[in-house]
């Protein structure tokens, strides 16, 4: 092309490009309508480091402003230019603009790189150049800036999760919304290349790799919003369908379409319904059953199982439910079971599927860590209505049920409290980080009739040991205790053979060597009422609740006889009529456990007073009542 006809287009390219920063200028005003300066943000952040990266291709949507304030007036918020095509200035662009359709720009830009974002030191030109001819990216040579720790701020806090990682790895235009995502797929990167050893990839190659790879899969999806980037969405891929390491963008988008669901509840666009269920047959939503269509002669369940029934009283207690269902319905309730299920990775989906191999009509996974392969098979075979049996998880588009055992803990905790002569009682929790309502609500139900209570909690290894159980046992008595809430382990014949639907106990200890001596109170769980309602429903085809586009929820609470607490009256004494007053009002709703105010044992706020959390919110806790003192078992305990 003559040089005439590019100056000539040059100048209509930049009169356009103009028209377009003056636009972005007159809809965001004189306040946000220029470019940002990073100089001025850093007047209120503390740069504690700063780290030449070298030379990468950057995203031009991740650069979003200057370094400094003296080009900032000449460009739009969008890197559209605001000057007359006659300026200095204007001659320039146009001129970068010729070298872009003759030579294409190559020179390297100079970028400030903070929290995620970029900002043009060297090369503000440049990037508006290549932006008006709708390129994507551009070389440059990057620096780092590293801010100072910020409590309270989620932007820091998810900086500092890369950071912490590798203060040096260059993730290529990876960001995310939420703390603890990219902590997340990071875990799901280092699966995968253990299981892949024949990859000698590092995670920060294999994650740039495969991150440029799914942004094409996941761009035609609207993808990388303000909700949910694309690595967000990466990460719920991953927690679905594993690292897609190799996977063409093609594939990953087959699989996007199938998990459309999933993206939609993760970013925010529909949100989860909870549903109390405070009776076999309680008003409102929960009585108008699960599902809704005509009914039905028969149904297929399949039941899977992440042990079995000798390894696992849990297992055991979803099954006992399960075959006295099979007696009540005979020939109308068809059963498949599955054992052994592996708890987490590609071969926990295999083998789940394997187990719905035969297409029911509804699958039942009994267990939290099937989680994830349950939600890749509930968006793979939306057919089949799959239940899982765990509190609600922030972000899963999957229903879910779970009994409220807080309620039952509550109660156990005001016996222990009124009954323990030394004021410290102990409880007895899987491995620290699981939820901690149950334990918090023992501890509120004990200093609510003992004020000088204290709760002695000791998390376990490993639940079905039933030596870590007597070592558990001994530590309470070592620290003054004088009762203690036991979980059951199976490897335990004692334990086992007691009424089936007993998963706890608390009982007297011996000060000296922790040996129980006396059964005080029995927690128990019965799931038949919970199995009951849903196969029930299904076959009377009454209205429904789970063929709808939002998950649910449903949290069953103390008076649907799903669980209870058996006590010996002349055992108990006058702390018998104070467990009746409690339960009582319990069932009639005229007190809930978390009902503020609650402290945690840090002396943080946790619930105010007069206030009640949801059962999500209560179900999600992981902070610890304040007179909690925690321990965890270790191996030479």
């Amino acid at each position: 092309m003559p040089d005439i006809e590019l100056r000539s287009e040059a100048r209509t390219a930049y009169i356009n490009a103009r028209k377009l920063g003056r636009k972005y200028l007159s809809d965001n005003g004189e306040r946000d309508g220029y470019l940002p300066v990073l100089d001025e943000k850093l007047r209120e952040n503390v740069i504690v480091g700063e780290i030449n990266m070298g030379r990468h291709e950057i995203s031009l949507s991740r650069v979003i402003g200057t370094k400094t304030a003296g080009r900032s007036t000449a460009f739009a918020g969008n890197f559209m230019p605001l000057l007359e095509p006659e300026t200095e200035f204007g001659a320039k662009w146009q001129n970068l603009y010729v070298y872009q359709l003759r030579d294409g720009i190559q020179d390297a830009v100079t970028l400030y790189e903070f929290l995620g974002n970029y900002y043009v030191q060297e090369g503000n030109k440049r990037v508006s150049v290549l932006l008006s001819v709708g390129a994507s990216s551009i070389y440059a040579n990057v620096i780092r800036y590293v801010p100072e720790r910020r409590a309270g701020d989620d932007n820091n806090a998810i900086y500092y999760e890369l950071l912490d990682y590798d203060k040096r790895a260059y993730f290529d235009n990876l960001w995310f919304t939420k703390r603890g995502a990219f902590t997340a797929l990071v875990a799901a990167v280092e699966i995968y290349l253990a299981a892949h050893p024949e990859v000698e990839a590092s995670v920060t190659d294999a994650l740039n790799e495969v991150h440029a790879v799914f942004r094409q899969a996941y761009k035609p999806l609207d993808g990388d919003s303000a909700s949910l980037t694309t690595g967000d969405a990466l990460t719920e891929y991953s927690g679905i369908f594993g690292f897609p390491y190799g996977a063409t963008a093609g594939e990953i988008y087959a699989n996007l379409k199938i998990a459309e669901g999933q993206l939609r509840f993760a970013s925010g666009e529909i949100t989860r319904n909870t549903i109390e269920v405070d009776s076999a047959q309680s008003p409102g939503e929960a009585k108008r059953g699960f599902f809704s269509f005509a009914a039905k002669q028969q149904v297929k369940i399949a039941v899977a199982y992440e042990g079995n029934l000798r390894t696992s009283i849990w297992s055991e207690q979803h099954d006992r439910a399960i075959r006295g269902l099979e007696e009540k319905y005979g020939d109308r309730l068809i059963v498949e079971r599955y054992f052994n299920i592996p708890q987490i990775g590609e071969l926990s989906y295999r083998s789940l599927k394997r187990a719905a191999a035969g297409s029911p009509d509804i699958l039942f996974t009994t267990r939290d860590t099937l989680s994830a392969a349950s939600l890749r098979y509930s968006l793979e075979h939306p057919e089949t209505t799959v239940l899982n049996c765990d509190t609600p998880h922030d972000g899963r588009n999957l229903h879910t049920y779970f009994c409220k055992m807080y309620d039952l803990t509550f109660l156990v905790g005001i016996v222990a409290g009124a009954l323990s002569e030394t004021s410290r009682i102990g409880f007895m929790t899987p491995p620290l980080g699981s939820p901690t309502y149950d334990l918090n609500a023992f501890a509120v139900g004990a200093r609510l009739v003992n004020p000088r209570s204290t709760v002695i909690n000791i998390a376990m290894n490993e639940i079905n040991n039933h030596r870590e159980h007597n070592a558990a046992r001994k530590r309470f008595a070592d620290r003054g205790c004088d009762l203690a809430f036991c979980l059951h382990s199976p490897d335990n014949p004692q334990d086992f053979q007691a009424e089936p639907t007993i998963y706890a106990q608390l009982y007297s200890l011996d000060r000296e060597t922790g040996v129980p001596l006396e059964s005080i109170a029995r927690a128990t769980l019965d799931w038949e009422p919970f199995y009951d309602k849903v196969i029930s429903d299904y076959l009377g085809g009454r209205f429904g609740l789970l063929k709808g586009n939002s998950p649910i929820h449903f949290g069953w609470g103390f008076q649907t006889g799903i669980m209870d607490l058996l006590t010996d009256p002349e055992r108990l004494g006058v702390t018998s009529r104070l467990l009746r007053i409690f339960r009582d009002l319990l069932k009639a709703g005229g007190l809930h456990p978390f009902e503020g105010p609650i402290s945690d044992n840090n002396g943080v706020r946790r619930i105010d007073y007069n206030v009640s959390p949801t059962l999500q919110e209560i179900q999600e806790m992981t902070w610890y009542a304040f007179s909690v003192n925690n321990e965890q078992l270790t191996n030479n305990s």
